[in-house]
């Protein structure tokens, strides 16, 4: 396998070793926990510790390294430029599946949660059965790849780049060159021969070309007529292709309405037959053909204009769209890839269709699509979109909430109020994932709500949002959410975020407010919340780190209080300062 240049400048720089036989190990329990999947039941006790082991081991890596990031080789996963696993075997190798099904890279990211992991290790070993215990509407189909399940799962902590990402990003694109050398040139293979020929030439006269044994099977009368359908279908097309031409050519010159009906009417029969048979590309010709018609510099008149314009309201009329739903179940990976060019051109009048086909489709893959023609189609009118929020099922408001936040428009804003306290956690998730791309105020008045969330994730998510969009103006919330009793009823972990985004809003003017949590009254008895609370102050101060903080934490290095004195030196010494 040959380096790109990028590989090669990784494998000279310098790289920390530690992190790397780290990485190695994780993979290597990554490997045998995934193994146990399909060896043991969920609750089986050596499934479980397997769990447990891999899952203790991923939190120690993040918490001495930072997030681990994978990068996706066809049979390999490489670690800080470093082979961290290698298997060639197909039907076991991790990496290979992986990269056939597009991913670049993989990184797990700090905060990672146990549930999240055992999603990924479920993704990961599945082969082709569904998951149990899901409704119809939000099973997975057989042939989804694992980037359509992470798409679908959105797991907060671990994170993915995948081909179609790298479009348009060179650095990337460069990454993934080496699974794609180019060819060798005819003068390069001639100077191989040469080269070969002359050192011995009687060695080409000794190589024979062994023919392999040839075996015949016999195919079944189904597979049979089903190579006869497919044969047809592409004699079929071909006139179809000639057809349309011709009848394009006739209504280009045609002037009298009647004739021209009577041609419409013929290219609507045939676009009809290609959209169910799945065929969006030569069905796509029509629609554009019909735009060609109406450009006005074609000089058609008016008459001729408006026929044209019924024919492409006739073709994509509701009942013909939804109709489409038994098709989109059926389709390849390909042929769904070109019913987004296809469905664009109707563009805003087929939404509440397209909405409709959402309601009713299958595949997780069928699903994004439709979800990606909405974005494209929203982007001219999102108000028929904006009005099926009123959807009861969870699912539809969860697909079409991701679809308005792609969109990006402000007046969404107002809509997603309503959705905060939804009972469904993915519709408040998804609501979440649509606040945080949103700069404008009322985003983050409403993002402060997530705050207290029932769900852990989504808390941390609302918490490290309001810190990426620098919102200050969360501050008062967050210092009279650490003086609540709900506060000591929270994980450290939570709690230590909370205290990292106030360092990190409030910089120098918060020190004041944190240093008061250094002040633990001595007991005889053990407080841990209060423990708890002095050693995330601590930590806080550490994060702002100015001179300020450091006479914060000097200051609490002489507390009468064990545990703070023992976590303000730990802090003065990793700031490398004398205790």
């Amino acid at each position: 396998m040959l380096d790109s240049g990028r590989d090669a400048i990784e494998k000279e720089a310098d790289y920390d070793k530690a992190e790397v036989l780290s990485a190695k190990e994780v993979v290597q329990l990554l490997t045998k926990t995934a193994k146990t999947l399909k060896i043991y039941l969920p609750n089986n006790p050596i499934h479980q510790k397997f769990i447990n082991n891999l899952f203790e081991k991923l939190e120690t890596h993040l918490q001495d390294f930072g997030p681990l990031r994978f990068r996706v080789r066809q049979f390999e996963l490489h670690c800080s430029g470093q082979p961290v696993y290698e298997n060639m075997n197909r039907l076991e190798s991790i990496a290979f599946r992986l990269f056939v099904d597009g991913l670049r890279e993989l990184s797990f990211h700090p905060g990672l949660e146990k549930d999240e992991l055992i999603t990924f290790l479920k993704i990961l070993g599945r082969e082709s059965s569904e998951e149990e215990g899901e409704e119809v509407s939000e099973s997975a189909a057989v042939d989804d790849d694992i980037v359509t399940l992470l798409w679908e799962k959105h797991l907060t902590h671990i994170e993915y780049i995948v081909l179609d990402d790298l479009r348009g990003d060179q650095d990337a694109i460069d990454q993934s060159k080496e699974m794609n050398p180019p060819p060798p040139k005819p003068q390069q293979l001639n100077a191989v021969y040469q080269q070969e020929a002359m050192s011995d030439p009687a060695k080409l006269l000794k190589k024979g070309v062994e023919m392999p044994s040839l075996h015949t099977f016999k195919l079944t009368e189904e597979e049979v007529s089903s190579i006869k359908r497919e044969l047809r279908w592409e004699e079929e097309i071909d006139i179809v292709t000639e057809l349309e031409g011709m009848l394009f050519d006739i209504l280009r010159i045609e002037t009298e309405p009647g004739r021209f009906v009577e041609v419409l009417e013929i290219i609507d029969h045939i676009f009809e037959e290609l959209i169910f048979k799945g065929d969006f590309v030569h069905a796509r010709k029509v629609l554009e053909f019909y735009w060609e018609m109406l450009n006005p510099e074609k000089g058609h008149a008016e008459d001729l204009i408006s026929l044209v314009k019924e024919e492409l309201r006739q073709a994509g009329n509701p009942k013909r769209i939804l109709a489409l739903h038994e098709v989109l179940n059926r389709l390849s990976s390909e042929q769904l890839d070109e019913f987004l060019p296809f469905m664009v051109l109707f563009q805003k009048e087929v939404i509440p269709s397209v909405i409709e086909l959402l309601t009713v489709v299958e595949g997780m893959k069928t699903r994004r699509v439709l979800c990606e023609i909405l974005v494209e189609l929203g982007q001219m009118d999102i108000e028929p979109i904006m009005s099926r929020l009123n959807d009861k099922r969870w699912f539809v408001l969860r697909n079409l909430i991701y679809v308005l936040g792609k969109i990006g428009d402000v007046r969404v804003i107002a809509s997603l109020s309503k959705f905060v306290h939804h009972e469904e956690i993915k519709v408040r998730k998804e609501v979440l994932h649509v606040l945080d791309t949103m700069m404008e105020d009322d985003a983050t008045e409403m993002l402060m709500e997530f705050i207290s969330d029932p769900d852990l994730s989504n808390r941390v998510y609302a918490i490290k949002s309001l810190v990426k969009k620098k919102a200050v103006n969360g501050l008062p919330f967050l210092f009279n959410l650490i003086a609540t009793n709900a506060f000591e009823e929270k994980a450290l972990y939570e709690k230590k975020e909370i205290f990292s985004a106030i360092a990190k809003l409030g910089g120098d003017d918060a020190i004041p407010e944190i240093s008061k949590h250094l002040e633990v009254q001595w007991s005889l008895f053990k407080n841990i919340q209060a423990d708890e609370r002095a050693i995330c102050a601590v930590m806080a101060l550490q994060r702002i780190g100015s001179p300020s903080a450091v006479d914060a934490l000097r200051k609490g290095n002489q507390s009468r209080s064990k545990t703070v004195r023992e976590a303000c030196r730990k802090s003065l010494e990793l700031l490398g300062l004398d205790v």
